[in-house]
């Protein structure tokens, strides 16, 4: 039986927290950056600034000048933060790619909700895994991202992973409302890589 929205939905947030405190804890330990804390600094400065002086009725040139000013430190910002962008990476394959593979299927979510991933025709491959962390665990944008980092400067990267992002967005809300609309409980994810996700008998 094809798992339901409910299971699938709540699978995916208890593998968010499991996932979120293991990223805490791999930040308490990370030695502290202090140019990062210096640059946030200056970051919400700017933004203050651009607030207290009136917003959208500020100049061309102004307006400019702060989007230039905070693309640039926020493009240093995830400049400094690139180990701890890897870190998450790798983290995230592990989980969402290598764990689920050799535990048939299932992340600590999924065997929470009693539900799991199965290949319609033959056996499940690494492979499907990849695809589908691409696709649902937001693998390739964060991939992309990086590349990104050492490839653009500024405000074309800051506009660049805005679009990524929001085009990762609307691949996951279309994905839920496949679920949520189709006989067959198929997300994009599950097309693609011609897998589905079941409820595990008891």
């Amino acid at each position: 039986m094809s798992a339901t929205f409910g299971r699938r939905f709540a699978s995916y947030i208890i593998d968010f927290l499991i996932l979120s405190f293991a990223l805490n804890l791999v930040m308490l330990i990370i030695p502290e950056n202090k140019n990062v804390t210096k640059l946030n600094k200056q970051l919400e400065e700017v933004t203050s600034e651009y607030v207290e002086s009136g917003g959208a009725s500020i100049s061309a040139s102004e307006m400019q000048k702060y989007v230039n000013d905070s693309a640039s430190l926020s493009y240093r910002i995830d400049k400094e933060n690139f180990l701890y962008s890897i870190i998450v990476i790798v983290i995230y394959i592990l989980y969402y790619v290598v764990f689920q593979f050799f535990n048939k299927g299932q992340t600590l979510g999924k065997k929470l909700m009693g539900i799991r991933v199965e290949k319609e025709n033959g056996e499940l491959t690494i492979n499907d895994f990849i695809f589908r962390g691409f696709i649902i665990n937001s693998l390739l944008y964060s991939m992309i991202t990086l590349v990104l980092l050492f490839t653009t400067k500024d405000v074309a990267y800051l506009y660049s992973i805005g679009i990524l992002g929001f085009i990762q967005f609307v691949v996951m809300i279309v994905s839920a409302l496949m679920i949520g609309i189709r006989k067959d409980k198929k997300a994009l994810q599950d097309i693609i890589t011609k897998t589905r996700v079941v409820e595990v008998a008891k």
